[in-house]
């Protein structure tokens, strides 16, 4: 697990790779019709991006600070960060429209990266509690 430690930058420039990619891919204008099925592949990719982004966040985070992060903190930003693009989607003239589930599915998907990051994190730091990191 020392590679975590030892490419701390690697990790920054990916969360900030996946952060611009999952805005502009949420962002920008939609061509075709929304379909009325509501786990359609939108839902599983929101599902996929957000379990991906805050997965990176968590590694982020513990490769800065040298701790285990309170996981709630790490689901808090994934939770954000979605609810922020169905804002923009709101509010920024793309053709987008903001929608519950997409959120919900963000959320999943940041929970599914905790879930991860929690068992990862326990082999870590098997003797050590939560942080304040």
């Amino acid at each position: 697990m020392d590679i975590i430690f030892k490419y701390k930058r690697l990790f920054g420039i990916l969360v900030a790779f996946t952060t611009i990619t999952i805005l502009v891919a949420t962002l920008y204008p939609s061509k075709t019709s929304l379909s009325l099925n509501i786990w359609d592949y939108d839902k599983i990719g929101h599902f996929i991006m957000f379990a991906g982004w805050t997965f990176l966040i968590g590694l982020f985070r513990v490769s800065s600070t040298k701790r285990k992060p309170r996981l709630w903190k790490v689901f808090s930003l994934g939770c954000f960060y979605g609810l922020l693009i169905e804002f923009l989607q709101y509010v920024v003239p793309t053709n987008r429209s903001p929608e519950a589930l997409d959120f919900v599915a963000d959320a999943l998907g940041a929970l599914f990266a905790i879930f991860v990051l929690h068992f990862l994190f326990k082999s870590m730091f098997p003797s050590e509690k939560a942080h304040t990191a």
